[in-house]
C-alpha cells in the first residue's frame, strides 16, 4: 500500500483523521456549524430508520403477512432468514465503493433502493397476484433490506466519524439512540392501528386485508425517501488521497460464500432442502477460510462461536408472532404492532440499565446478561398464557441488545491494527445464524403435520412452536455456557499478553 492511501481495514474515525500516512490524530477540519449539521442529519436519518422499523426490522410483520398469504411456518420464516443472510453483502459494498468521495451517493443509493422495494412490495399487495408470487415479494423485500440497511448504517457511521470531532459525537448519539427507539414505538403503534383496525379505543374503518399491509409498507416509502434526501446534505471532508479498491482476490472467497448461501436459501424456498443443506456447508467453509486469520485466535474464535449461537435468537420472532394464534386465539397480525411496541419500549429501558452496568463491570458481563435475557424471553414464551404472552416480546427486545454487547466483546478482544477488519467480520455474523430461522419453522411445521403433542400442550401446532422456542433457548444456553467458562473477563488484557 503506497503512502497516503486509506487502509480499508482501518476504523472510519482513524481514517478520517490522518493526513498522507501520518498516524497522528487531528481534529475534524469542518467548521462548528458544519459539524452540527452532520450530527443533526445523522440523528434524523437514524430516527427515520426507527420510524420505519415495523417493515425494516424484518420478522414480525412479514411473518404475519406470509401467514395471511397461506405460507407454512418454514416459508413465513424465510423473509427474516434472507434478511440476516444478506447482512454479509455490505462488506462487499464497502469493498466495491471504498472511496470517501462516494459516501453521500452510497447513502442516497441505499435509502433509495429500500424506498423503491417498499413501494414495489406495497404495489404487489394491491395488484391482483397469486399468493405464492406475493410471498416471493415478501422474501425479496427481506433480502433487499438485509443488504441495503446495514450498508446504510455503516456508511452513516463513517460519515459521522469523518464529519465531526470525537468530543462532539455524544450529542448526535444521544439524540439518535435516545429519541430513535421512541420513534420505533410510535411506528409500531401506527402499524397496530393499521393491521388490527383498533388502538386504545380508536378504530380505523375501510382498511381491510390486503390494503392494510399495503398502506403499512407504503408508509415506509416517504421515510426512506426523506432519509435519502437528508443524506445528500452531509458535509464530508475529503482526504488528500482517496481510498483505493483492493484486488478482487481479497474478497473472492467471500463473494462465493455469499452467492452460494443465497442459492442455498433459494432452494429452501423451492422446498429442496437437501440441496440447501449441502450448499450451506460449502458457504460456511468459504466464510471460515476467508476469515481464517481472525478465527485462528483462540479468544476471537470462542467469541465468534458464542455470538453465532446467541444470534440464533434473532431469527425466532417470526415463530413467536405466528404462535399468537395459538395462545391468544386471533390472527398474528392483530397483535404485531403491540409486539413491536413492547419490543422497542423494553429495549429503551434495558439500554440505559445495561449501559450503566457495563461501566461498573467488564465486557464479559454484557454478553452474559443480554444472553440470559434473550433466553428468558423464550422461557416466558413457552410457559406464558393469555395476554401475558406478549411480555415475551418485551423481554426479547431487551435481549436483542446482545447485538451490541457481543460485538463490544470482540472489539475489546481486538488489537488496534485489526479493529476495522474485525468489526467488518462482526457485522457478518448474522449470516451463519440466518438458517436457524428456517430450522425453527421446519420444527413447528413437522410437529404440526405429524400431530405430535407432549407436556400438556393444548394442540400439536402449539407444541410445535413451544418446541422451536426450546431449541432456540438450548442453542443460546450453549453460547452462554461457553462464554461463562471459556471467555476471559477482560479479553484485551489476554490478547496483549499473548502478543
Amino acid at each position: 500500500m503506497s503512502e497516503g492511501q486509506t487502509n480499508p481495514y482501518e476504523s472510519p474515525h482513524e481514517a478520517s483523521e490522518k493526513h498522507d500516512g501520518s498516524t497522528e490524530a487531528v481534529t475534524c477540519t469542518l467548521t462548528e456549524s458544519e459539524q452540527r449539521r452532520n450530527m443533526i442529519l445523522f440523528a434524523c436519518c437514524t430516527g427515520l430508520q426507527y420510524l420505519a422499523a415495523p417493515v425494516l426490522y424484518v420478522g414480525v410483520t412479514q411473518a404475519s403477512l406470509c401467514d395471511h398469504l397461506g405460507a407454512d411456518d418454514k416459508l413465513s420464516n424465510l423473509p427474516a432468514t434472507f434478511y440476516f443472510a444478506m447482512t454479509a453483502v455490505p462488506a462487499l459494498i464497502a469493498w466495491l465503493f471504498p472511496y470517501v468521495s462516494f459516501l453521500k451517493r452510497n447513502l442516497v443509493a441505499c435509502y433509495s433502493i429500500v424506498a423503491a422495494m417498499l413501494a414495489i412490495m406495497s404495489a404487489s399487495l394491491i395488484i391482483p397476484l397469486p399468493n405464492n408470487v406475493r410471498i416471493g415479494f415478501v422474501i425479496v423485500q427481506g433480502a433487499v433490506a438485509g443488504m441495503a440497511m446495514p450498508a446504510a448504517i455503516a456508511f452513516l457511521w463513517e460519515v459521522i466519524g469523518r464529519g465531526t470531532d470525537q468530543s462532539r459525537r455524544g450529542f448526535a448519539l444521544s439524540l439518535a439512540f435516545g429519541v430513535g427507539p421512541m420513534l420505533a414505538v410510535v411506528g409500531s403503534l401506527g402499524s397496530q392501528l393499521l393491521l388490527s383496525g383498533e388502538l386504545g379505543g380508536v378504530t380505523l374503518e375501510g382498511l381491510k386485508y390486503p390494503l392494510n399491509f399495503a398502506v403499512l409498507f407504503a408508509a415506509g416509502v416517504p421515510a426512506m425517501a426523506l432519509a435519502a434526501f437528508l443524506s445528500s446534505r452531509f458535509v464530508v471532508p475529503l482526504p488528500k488521497v482517496d481510498a483505493v479498491r483492493e484486488p478482487f482476490s481479497k474478497v473472492s472467497g467471500l463473494c462465493a460464500g455469499i452467492g452460494i448461501g443465497a442459492l442455498a436459501l433459494t432452494f429452501y424456498y423451492l422446498e429442496v432442502a437437501i440441496l440447501g443443506h449441502g450448499l450451506l456447508v460449502v458457504a460456511g467453509a468459504l466464510f471460515v477460510h476467508h476469515f481464517r486469520d481472525i478465527l485462528s485466535q483462540r479468544v476471537l474464535l470462542l467469541a465468534t462461536i458464542v455470538t453465532v449461537l446467541l444470534y440464533s435468537g434473532n431469527t425466532i420472532p417470526s415463530n413467536m408472532n405466528l404462535y399468537t394464534s395459538e395462545v391468544l386465539g386471533d390472527l398474528p397480525e392483530k397483535y404485531a404492532g403491540y409486539q413491536n411496541t413492547l419490543r422497542f419500549a423494553f429495549k429503551v429501558v434495558a439500554g440505559f440499565l445495561l449501559g450503566w452496568i457495563l461501566t461498573k463491570s467488564n465486557p464479559k458481563a454484557g454478553i452474559l446478561l443480554t444472553g440470559c435475557i434473550f433466553i428468558a424471553a423464550q422461557v416466558w414464551a413457552i410457559f406464558a398464557t393469555g395476554t401475558a404472552y406478549l411480555i415475551a416480546f418485551g423481554i426479547y427486545g431487551a435481549g436483542e441488545l446482545v447485538g451490541v454487547y457481543a460485538p463490544n466483546y470482540i472489539l475489546s478482544a481486538s488489537r488496534p491494527s485489526q479493529l476495522r477488519r474485525n468489526m467488518a467480520f462482526v457485522t457478518m455474523l448474522m449470516a451463519p445464524a440466518a438458517p436457524t430461522g428456517y430450522l425453527f419453522g421446519a420444527i413447528s411445521d413437522y410437529i404440526r403435520e405429524n400431530n405430535i403433542t407432549a407436556f400438556g400442550a393444548a394442540s400439536s401446532p402449539a407444541f410445535g412452536f413451544q418446541a422451536s422456542f426450546a431449541v432456540c433457548a438450548a442453542m443460546m444456553i450453549c453460547g452462554v455456557v461457553i462464554a461463562a467458562f471459556l471467555l476471559p473477563y477482560r479479553p484485551g488484557l489476554e490478547q496483549n499478553a499473548s502478543s
